[in-house]
């Protein structure tokens, strides 16, 4: 599922650099492209559904969560150390702006899009030379990394001697309290998102993350005697995999026609209904799209198919690389001053970005891994085992 909004990022980022199909207007082809940017509800709901769910399957008999020490130490590996070695490489090769500065700090840490008064250390006409500019996404990650235990153990208290389905219950009305607070927040009459600590932190994307804290949640119950009846809608949509990424098409040409042809996140809209609307709406698109593939048939419709594809999957085993690589290769193909066109922009940024990419996931991201289940000394003592009896680690 990440591979597919990993290519999105690819073919939008060379539309967006090279200053849209004949500027940015509201030409179908921009409005298009453009409203590709609700695949990052896909991305934020997928990050809660699998770290949320191992976190919860024991209260139906599955296997113990894990400890918190555990579960700090597998995210920051995930996230830091590939986001370090793409922020210093291109600093360090083309000159990025603000790394090394007295808010190398900010920069290092994904806190930067909080403030974004530490980016005027960066010269005003070179924003997307600022860090990385992508990562304010990672930020977003980052943020709902430290919530979610706190979270889990709140409905962890609250599930304690329920039966299932009346902690069901409760829990997907906590998350639909919390989910819907988060857009109402953002829009009128509070305006939140106008602050950047809001809108560039889980708190005002949690609608999305709701959705996948509840996908997790039906996940680990019996569809057929625990899930509350308002819950039941995703058995039926299970059956239909082709009707649900037809649903989920027609939301996209939906919002391709109403909405602004800008990036929602820092789209001019008209005001703050139309921005919680276009979030509602891409949230459940983001939906419609998951659900086939993780409770479907994985044999049998169209959607399995298609992510089921070799091609797909290696995608999206590497898609972490080819977000954090690929912004800057098109800025510095694309932006005012190179002003190469959209065709050699997607052409040469995608054989740019792929190598690094792959590379990113094979030399970084996949030995370090190693270090999510064991600790540094327990894979060096391997390791020296292995070269002492001559016989290669176990894969």
């Amino acid at each position: 599922m990440r591979g597919i909004p990993a290519i999105a990022i690819i073919v939008g980022h060379a539309w967006f650099f090279t200053g849209g199909f004949g500027g940015f207007t509201e030409s179908l082809p921009n409005r298009a492209m453009v409203r590709m940017d609700g695949l990052v509800a896909l991305f934020f709901l997928l990050s809660a559904f699998l770290l949320y769910r191992p976190m919860i399957a024991h209260r139906t008999g599955g296997p113990a969560p894990p400890r918190v020490g555990d579960y700090a130490r597998r995210r920051f590996i995930r996230l830091y150390p590939a986001y370090w070695v793409a922020l210093a490489g291109f600093t360090i090769s083309v000159g990025l702006y603000g790394v090394f500065s007295e808010h190398w700090w900010a920069f290092f840490s994904l806190t930067d899009f909080l403030d974004l008064g530490l980016h005027d250390v960066c010269p005003p006409d070179k924003e997307f030379f600022c860090g990385l500019p992508q990562s304010w996404t990672l930020g977003v990650d980052m943020t709902f990394y430290v919530l979610l235990p706190f979270y889990a153990a709140l409905t962890g208290l609250l599930a304690r001697g329920r039966a299932t389905r009346s902690w069901v219950k409760v829990e997907l009305t906590i998350l639909a309290v919390l989910g819907l607070g988060s857009l109402l927040l953002g829009g009128p009459p509070f305006e939140l998102r106008s602050f950047e600590w809001f809108r560039f932190s889980a708190l005002g994307h949690f609608f999305w993350f709701s959705l996948g804290l509840a996908l997790a949640v039906i996940s680990i119950v019996d569809w057929k005697r625990e899930l509350p009846r308002v819950a039941r809608l995703a058995r039926g949509l299970v059956a239909h995999p082709g009707l649900c990424w037809a649903a989920g098409l027609a939301i996209y040409l939906f919002t391709v026609f109403v909405f602004f042809p800008a990036p929602f996140i820092i789209a001019p809209f008209r005001d703050g209904w139309e921005y919680n609307t276009l979030n509602l709406v891409q949230g459940i698109g983001a939906v419609l799209l998951f659900i086939p593939v993780a409770f479907g048939n994985p044999n049998r419709g169209v959607p399995a198919r298609i992510v089921g594809h070799p091609m797909l999957m290696w995608v999206g085993l590497i898609s972490y690389g080819l977000l954090l690589w690929n912004v800057t290769i098109a800025v510095l193909l694309g932006y005012p001053g190179a002003d190469e066109g959209y065709w050699t922009v997607l052409i040469l940024g995608s054989l740019a970005t792929l190598p690094l990419a792959a590379l990113s996931y094979y030399v970084v991201e996949r030995p370090v891994m190693k270090l999510k289940y064991r600790t540094l000394r327990e894979v060096v003592r391997s390791r020296r085992r292995a070269q002492t009896t001559g016989s290669g680690e176990a894969g």
